[in-house]
């Protein structure tokens, strides 16, 4: 099995994501915000609180979304860390429209 989502492409660590938070430098649209500062290599960390949706089945549904998005296109990425914030509308949204709010997102950081 080749796994192109390999543990060295995610942000682990709340001291990680305390780095990117400090930078303060973020984009975002309706649906998610991300969060990101330079690094080595490009790096995701993915953040979907209770208040999008109280529901973990949604919740976990952004998540995935997000991931494979980034999974997809990571390699063209600029070398940063990815922190990715869902908006309570992303609850709302369907798979087709999450995945065009965040290609669009992405695009600003190729």
């Amino acid at each position: 099995m080749v796994r192109d989502f390999p543990r060295s492409a995610r942000l682990l660590t709340g001291r990680e994501f305390r780095r990117v938070f400090d930078q303060r430098k973020a984009s975002g649209n309706a649906l998610f915000r991300i969060h990101y500062a330079p690094a080595a290599s490009a790096r995701l960390g993915v953040a979907v609180s209770k208040r999008v949706s109280p529901k973990a089945v949604i919740r976990n549904r952004i998540r995935r979304q997000v991931r494979e998005s980034f999974r997809l296109i990571r390699t063209e990425l600029a070398p940063c860390d990815y922190i990715v914030l869902a908006r309570p509308a992303a609850a709302r949204a369907t798979p087709d429209e999450l995945r065009k709010a965040l290609d669009q997102l992405w695009q600003r950081f190729t």
